[in-house]
């Protein structure tokens, strides 16, 4: 199919499914929004490995032994905690820690629970490693 066709092929269908807006959020108040996702909604991640591991890098120095997490360190795992709201949401940062800590160098992952309770946050990382079953 031409590009031209592919794209009037897709507005007759956003027309016709009752779609009235695209959001960046495609799951946010769209209840016909599902038919244009390959998954549910509930099991897409609403932040990448790349979010991640930005918003926790300040927390590396923590996790390689410092004495206290700092502040951006903070701000970043309440921003994780908040974009983590669904069981697909934990088993993606399980995946995306399990994949960026190692980058780090080496690090005692029993320090990942202590950023919740040294940050003061209702939200538990567990100590993850390369060997840890993020399906769980």
């Amino acid at each position: 199919m031409r590009p031209c066709i592919k794209f009037l092929a897709m507005l007759v269908f956003l027309i016709t499914s009752d779609v009235t807006e695209i959001t960046a959020d495609p799951c946010a108040n769209q209840p016909n929004s599902r038919a244009l996702l390959s998954k549910p909604c509930a099991d897409v991640a609403r932040f990448s490995c790349g979010d991640v591991s930005s918003l926790l890098s300040p927390c590396w120095s923590f996790l390689k032994g410092g004495a206290s997490p700092s502040p951006d360190c903070c701000i970043g795992a309440e921003n994780i905690a908040d974009l983590t709201n669904s069981k697909g949401d934990e088993q993606k940062l399980c995946e995306c820690l399990k994949a960026e800590l190692p980058k780090i160098g080496n690090y005692d992952p029993q320090r990942l629970p202590m950023i919740d309770q040294k940050c003061d946050l209702d939200f538990y990382i567990p100590p993850v490693t390369g060997t840890t079953d993020c399906s769980k």
